[in-house]
C-alpha cells in the first residue's frame, strides 16, 4: 500500500511529499495494533500522523520517539493524504491522435 502524503510543519520549510512503503505500514500496524482491512473508509487523522512520523524519523529528522510526542511538538501542522487520480479516456475505444489525422 502506497499512500501520498503532502506534510507541512508548520514551521516556514514549507511542504514536503512523502510516500508510505511496506515498513511504514507494518510499523503503524505493530504500534497501533491496526489493520490495513481498518482503512476501508478513510486513514483516521491518527494514522497519517503516525505514518508521517515513521516517514520523517526515517529521512532522518530530529523527532521524539513516538508520533504523538511530535505531534504535540507541532500542533499547527497539517498533514494531507494525496489521492492520485489517473487521468480517464472518456472514450477508451477511440484511437489516439496519429500524425496522419
Amino acid at each position: 500500500m502506497k499512500q501520498k502524503l503532502a506534510i507541512d510543519l508548520g514551521d516556514g520549510a514549507g511542504e514536503r511529499i512523502m510516500f508510505t512503503n511496506m515498513f511504514v505500514i507494518t510499523e503503524w500496524e505493530r504500534l497501533e495494533n491496526r489493520s490495513v482491512k481498518d482503512l476501508v473508509d478513510r486513514p483516521r487523522y491518527s494514522d497519517l500522523c503516525c505514518w508521517a512520523h515513521t516517514l520523517v524519523t526515517l529521512a532522518g529528522d530530529k523527532a521524539p520517539s513516538n508520533w504523538r510526542e511530535w505531534v504535540k511538538q507541532h500542533p499547527n501542522m497539517t498533514i494531507t493524504s494525496v489521492d492520485e487520480v489517473e487521468p480517464v479516456n472518456e472514450n477508451p475505444m477511440q484511437a489516439a491522435p496519429t500524425a496522419a489525422s
